[in-house]
C-alpha cells in the first residue's frame, strides 16, 4: 500500500495472555502488516502488553486498568484531531458513548473511527442510547462476527458490517503442509487429554467444570484433564469464581493438571495437541456470541463438546467436529466425552480438515480492507 495512513488499534484488555484480546488483536495487526501498513501501525494496549506482544507494529502500554476508562476518552480525543484510522478491537456501548463524547459535539469523520463489537446485550435502553449516538455519529463504523450484532446497530442507524472474528493466519500446533495433508487422519494428534481453556469464569461455566472432575474423581477415572486457571482481570475478584477455583486446587482427582499463570502463546497452542476441548459455556451468554477458545481448538485438530444452542455449538456441528449437549450436568458431559473419545481419530480428522475451512472463512482480511479503504481520513 502505497501512502498508507497512520493505523491505531486500541484494546486496554490487550495485558496478558488470558482471553482473547491477545490472539484477536495479533491477527488484526498482521493483516495490517500484510496490507502494507505496518510500518505505520500502533497497537494501545495495557501495561502489561510489553511482556506479551509479539506482532507487527509498533506497542504502547498505554492503560492501566483503574483509569483506562478517562485514559481510552483522552487517547480518543487526541487520536480523532491527527490523521489517520482507528479501530477499536473489542468495542462495547461504553466505547460508542466514549467516542462522542471525544468528538465534543463535532461530526466525526468518515473512515476515521471503526468498532469490532464483539457481542452486545439486548436491553432496550442499551438499544435507545445507541439510536441518539448514532444521530449525533452516522460516520462511526461498526463490525460485527454475527448477524445479530450487525442487525442491531443498523438497526439503530449505524453504517453496520458483517466482519468474521479476525483469526491469524499461522500454521496450527501440528502444521499442514498441503490440501492433502487436511485429509489424513493418521496426521491428527492421539488423545492426550481434555482441555478446559480460557479464562476461568462463570459465564464460560466453571461451575460445571468442577462438578466434572469432581463426578470423574468419584467414578475412580483416570482421564487426564488440564484446566486453565488464570481469571481475567475484570473476573479476578468474583467469590463465586475464587470458591470454585479453590475447590478445584484442593480436589484428589490424579488426572488433574492446573494451569494458573498465565501462558506464553506457543505453550498455549501446545495445549490444544490431543485435547478433546470441553467448553460448557452458558447457553444465554453465548447463543451469538463468538469463541476464541473453539477457534483454537480446530486450528490444531481437537473436537470440541460445548453448549446446545451457542455459536460454538452451530459451528462444531456443521464440521461435525464435535458433540453439543443441552444438559451440562456431569453425567451428560461424560457421554459427550465419552463418544468423542470412541472415535477420537474421526473427530480429530474432521476438526483438522475444518480448520483451514475455518481460518479461511475468520481471515482478518474482511475487516482490514474496510479499515484501509476510502479516503485518508482526517
Amino acid at each position: 500500500m502505497i501512502h498508507a495512513p497512520p493505523v491505531h488499534i486500541i484494546e486496554p484488555r490487550l495485558v496478558d495472555n488470558v482471553g482473547h484480546c491477545l490472539s484477536l488483536v495479533r491477527a488484526l495487526a498482521t493483516a495490517i502488516d500484510e496490507a502494507g501498513a505496518g510500518k505505520r501501525l500502533t497497537v494501545w494496549g495495557g501495561a502489561g502488553a510489553a511482556a506479551v506482544w509479539t506482532g507487527p507494529g509498533q506497542l504502547r502500554p498505554y492503560f492501566h486498568r483503574r483509569w483506562r476508562r478517562l485514559q481510552a476518552l483522552w487517547l480518543l480525543r487526541r487520536l480523532l484531531r491527527e490523521p489517520g484510522r482507528i479501530l477499536i478491537a473489542t468495542a462495547g456501548t461504553a466505547d460508542l458513548v466514549m467516542a462522542d463524547w471525544a468528538a465534543a459535539g463535532r461530526t466525526i469523520a468518515p473512515h476515521k473511527l471503526h468498532l469490532f463489537v464483539h457481542w452486545v446485550g439486548a436491553k432496550a435502553d442499551k438499544a435507545r442510547l445507541l439510536t441518539r449516538i448514532a444521530r449525533r455519529q452516522p460516520n462511526l463504523r461498526i463490525f460485527g462476527p454475527t448477524r445479530a450484532v450487525v442487525d442491531l446497530f443498523a438497526r439503530c442507524g449505524f453504517e453496520a458490517s458483517l466482519a468474521p472474528y479476525p483469526v491469524a493466519s499461522v500454521a496450527p500446533v501440528a502444521p499442514v503442509d498441503s490440501p492433502a495433508d487436511l485429509e489424513a487422519p493418521a496426521e491428527t494428534a492421539p488423545f492426550r487429554h481434555l482441555l478446559v481453556a480460557g479464562g476461568a469464569r462463570m459465564d464460560k461455566g466453571l461451575d460445571h467444570v468442577v462438578a466434572l472432575v469432581e463426578a470423574m474423581q468419584a467414578r475412580g477415572m483416570k482421564l487426564p484433564i488440564t484446566v486453565q486457571t488464570s481469571a481475567e482481570a475484570q473476573h479476578a475478584r468474583d467469590d463465586e469464581v475464587a470458591g470454585l477455583l479453590e475447590r478445584l486446587r484442593r480436589s484428589s482427582y490424579g488426572g488433574l493438571e492446573l494451569h494458573a499463570e498465565p501462558m506464553s502463546a506457543d505453550a498455549y497452542r501446545t495445549l490444544f495437541s490431543g485435547a478433546v476441548v470441553v467448553q460448557p459455556y452458558r447457553a444465554r451468554d453465548f447463543a451469538d456470541r463468538v469463541s476464541g477458545v473453539t477457534l483454537d481448538a480446530l486450528g490444531a485438530g481437537a473436537p470440541v463438546v460445548a453448549t446446545e444452542g451457542t455459536w460454538m455449538a452451530r459451528l462444531i456441528k456443521a464440521h461435525d467436529a464435535g458433540i453439543a449437549v443441552a444438559d451440562l450436568g456431569a453425567a451428560s458431559l461424560l457421554q459427550a466425552i465419552e463418544t468423542v473419545l470412541a472415535d477420537h481419530a474421526g473427530f480429530a480428522a474432521r476438526a483438522r480438515r475444518a480448520s483451514a475451512r475455518v481460518r479461511e472463512a475468520h481471515s482478518a482480511r474482511t475487516l482490514v480492507d474496510a479499515l484501509l479503504a476510502g479516503e485518508a481520513a482526517s
